[in-house]
């Protein structure tokens, strides 16, 4: 009973200039594994790069390839880069995916291309069911691919279930350690100073954490090596204050008397969440993490990505302008809903288990 995992949590060296690790993946990687236990991940490939001949010797020696789960699938999804009906006919085991959903970014799920219909189509023929993890994400499958619409079951996200909240753990009131999440990209300016003056004001005897689920600093350090080798440090402390960089957001979350966590894997988060209590920002599967201990969350808008797993949940998508207002939502709601899916999840679990594992 073993398998094989590709999954967007692995960035290879050869992009790490553009690409960063996105511990959230890594969530989604961690609990797949968790409920497909006692079933053993064998070998982990990324779905950012090709797969090579000896990569598909591994998995061919395994019973199934899984494809966990993250916002990879758009208009031209084919798995990995460059993926043809070709190469996936060299796969002889099953591909099953798991808990993957729309990319939620703008024009990414327009209409979906004849080579990823082709693609999807292929790998249903072997498998009777696959895992989504939104209504948004059944809906696009449903409208592309018609002719296999049972096959795809709404499961939500791996991250979603656990012990906790599906077996009516009380939640937790209590605010001692309050994190923050950031995603300091785009236009995130006053987005996250806004969740950040919140936070400082409204938790004031709090201990109060700035949580980083990507380095993307890193990366900007990495493309300006030169540029940061030649300022020195009283250069630095000429320029702007706060200048809208992932570096200057820091800086104003230290002001407001935040620590800095920059996790250096998913062990290292887990076990850092699992002695907080509330979340408050934008990373949506830091907002499902706690949520799943029964711990209250509350998550602001970035794009269409937590638009489906409010639908599928029913909680507030928060306004940065009032987050006061959401406090009082009632967590049980939420709880339900949980419930509610764990049954589609688990007829997909045993179904892996039972038929494919």
């Amino acid at each position: 009973m073993d398998y094989a995992v590709i999954t967007p949590y692995i960035v290879p060296v050869e992009i790490q200039s553009k690409k960063t690790v996105n511990i959230g993946d890594g969530f989604i990687l961690n609990n797949l594994i968790k409920l497909l236990h006692p079933a053993e991940c064998k070998y982990l490939f990324t779905s950012r790069k090709e797969l090579s001949e000896n990569d598909i010797d591994k998995i061919n020696s395994t019973k199934a390839l899984i494809l966990a789960g993250a916002n990879q699938l758009n208009d031209n999804f084919t798995i990995v880069p460059g993926m043809s009906l070709g190469t996936l006919a060299k796969i002889k085991v099953p591909v099953v995916p798991f808990g993957i959903g729309i990319h939620g970014i703008s024009k990414q799920n327009l209409g979906m291309s004849n080579t990823t219909k082709e693609i999807l189509t292929a790998i249903h023929q072997r498998i009777s069911f696959s895992s989504w993890r939104c209504p948004l994400t059944i809906q696009y499958l449903n409208n592309s691919l018609p002719e296999i619409v049972d096959k795809f079951l709404l499961t939500g996200c791996p991250v979603i279930y656990d012990d906790k909240i599906l077996h009516n753990s009380r939640f937790n009131h209590q605010a001692k350690t309050v994190v923050v999440t950031v995603t300091d990209r785009q236009d995130f300016w006053d987005r996250e100073t806004k969740t950040i003056d919140f936070v400082a004001h409204k938790y004031k005897k709090s201990r109060k954490v700035l949580s980083l689920h990507q380095d993307f600093l890193g990366i900007q350090s990495n493309l300006q090596t030169n540029q940061y080798t030649i300022l020195n440090t009283w250069k630095i402390k000429f320029l702007k204050k706060y200048d809208g960089t992932p570096f200057s957001l820091r800086n104003y979350a230290r002001n407001q008397g935040f620590e800095i966590f920059k996790p250096t894997s998913v062990n290292e988060c887990l076990s850092f969440y699992n002695k907080c209590d509330l979340h408050i920002g934008s990373r949506v599967h830091a907002h499902l993490y706690f949520l799943s201990q029964a711990k209250k969350s509350f998550l602001t808008y970035v794009d269409e990505r937590c638009v489906g797993f409010s639908k599928l949940l029913e909680f507030p998508i928060c306004n940065y302008n009032n987050l006061s207002e959401y406090l009082n939502y009632d967590f049980e709601i939420y709880r339900q809903n949980c419930i509610n899916y764990f049954s589609n999840m688990q007829k997909f679990v045993d179904y892996l288990q039972e038929e494919v594992l």
